[in-house]
């Protein structure tokens, strides 16, 4: 058997079996710690030194990610890590490491 072509299916396999992310989930999330922390739409607007506060709402409603930059922003505001952002409230393990690694690499 060629070591390529096992190397190459075990690959395929991690890649099928990745875990998919709900933008809802994640902008609800980024809502609720918004709200949780006290702070508008207009100050997170500020804080992200962002034109208007649709991108802010875009976020939020699960319409566009935020970038990779953006995210670690709102984690610092927030005072949250990224578990508290993308995981819906029945998961409360940490298995999101891949999607951690492929946000702040492609967002």
């Amino acid at each position: 058997m060629n070591v390529g072509n096992v190397n190459s299916r075990r690959k395929e396999h991690k890649m099928n079996i990745r875990k998919d992310y709900d933008m809802k989930v994640i902008g609800g999330n980024l809502r609720k710690l918004r709200i949780e922390n006290g702070y508008s739409i207009e100050e997170i607007r500020e804080f992200l030194c962002l034109g208007s506060v649709q991108a802010v709402y875009k976020y939020e409603l699960g319409s566009s990610y935020p970038p990779g930059d953006t995210l670690l922003a709102l984690m610092e505001i927030y005072h949250a890590d990224v578990y508290d952002i993308i995981r819906t409230d029945e998961e409360d393990d940490k298995s999101s490491s891949c999607f951690i690694w492929t946000f702040l690499t492609v967002g």
